[in-house]
């Protein structure tokens, strides 16, 4: 972005005032900061306006990239309120939030879960059509915000509000052969990976999303445990699912019975490459083994019962590995590779 001392002066006065103002103290603030000669300007608050408006996509006159580098204020309370924010503003803390007084830290980056149901609003409210005040928008940042997936968030304020959430459903507009724009250049990894995997199958990404609400809605208990970070990021539709994937293989009768009948045969061993838990490890491995479930938790309906074919019994490096790929690698193909 070219050098506007403007600009400069309006993004130190934001941030100085907290990220947000109104334009009277906007004004109040540069006149007392006394860095801008304004006896030179006819109309120095109209100045002020003006580089505020050509620099915020919430106004009529911007014509740059949404969320690019010219996109740098947005309005509080809706155009012609008179509130301006600083978007991606940080506050500078001396609490909990930071290593050091003063030295300011990111809220953690969007994880597969958020970025499903992102994706999922992007296909069903284009963001052209929306802005953040979209009621869709401001549910989908309530429900991100109950999600238990982060530990400490920098900034519980501006955690995944209204306006981050617009602004991460802008950064898919880049993948959409339909967007006759460039989108947004910055982003991550993750959000191409989301985007190949569900832009073919939006019936499927649509589902997916609707069980990550679920979950966190009705399955609170289940979902809101620890578990495994690494098995966790790797499983295809996120933590939330995973962790009910998790509950679904060790809980469900029919597991029980399926370890029962191997035991009753004197078999309890892998399927795929026979490691006997208890024939390694003696009385302490008995009746140990993990349980497989075949069909993902996200191609359940909500009366589905399990059988025993949907179940394998696995020792847990084959349980890893079946997990390693999108889509899961069944029995056989797991077989194949260790062969």
């Amino acid at each position: 972005m070219p050098h506007n001392i403007w600009v400069d002066e309006i993004i130190k006065t934001l941030s100085k005032l907290g990220g947000k103002a109104s334009l009277e103290d906007i004004y109040h603030t540069i006149k007392e900061n006394s860095v801008i000669n304004l006896l030179k300007y006819a109309d120095w608050k109209a100045q002020i306006r003006k580089n505020i408006y050509i620099h915020s996509s919430d106004a009529d006159i911007f014509n740059h990239k949404i969320g690019g580098d010219m996109d740098l204020f947005y309005s509080i309370d809706g155009k012609g309120k008179g509130i301006w924010g600083l978007r991606n503003f940080e506050r500078e803390t001396s609490d909990d939030n930071t290593n050091k007084i003063g030295e300011k830290k990111r809220n953690p980056s969007w994880k597969r879960d958020e970025l499903i149901l992102a994706l999922d609003l992007y296909f069903r409210h284009n963001p052209n059509k929306i802005n953040k005040k979209h009621e869709e928008v401001i549910k989908l940042s309530e429900i991100l915000n109950s999600l238990p997936i982060h530990g400490n968030r920098a900034n519980s304020v501006n955690f995944r509000n209204p306006n981050g959430v617009y602004m991460k459903m802008c950064n898919f507009l880049r993948f959409d052969p339909d967007y006759k724009g460039t989108g947004l250049e910055r982003g991550s990894k993750l959000e191409k990976d989301v985007w190949d995997e569900f832009c073919q199958d939006k019936k499927k990404l649509h589902n997916i999303a609707q069980i990550i609400i679920y979950g966190v809605t009705y399955k609170k208990e289940q979902v809101s445990q620890i578990m495994n970070t690494d098995e966790e990021e790797e499983f295809p539709e996120g933590k939330i699912l995973y962790r009910l994937h998790k509950q679904r293989e060790r809980n469900s009768s029919v597991v029980k019975k399926k370890k029962w009948l191997a035991i009753e045969k004197n078999d309890l061993k892998c399927e795929i490459c026979t490691f006997d838990f208890f024939k390694r490890y003696g009385e302490l491995g008995y009746g140990f083994i993990e349980c497989h479930h075949t069909k993902p938790i996200s191609d359940y309906e909500e009366d589905t019962k399990t059988k025993l074919e949907d179940l394998v019994l696995v020792c847990s490096n084959c349980h890893r590995m079946l997990h390693r790929k999108r889509p899961w690698l069944d029995k056989e193909q797991l077989r194949q590779l260790i062969k």
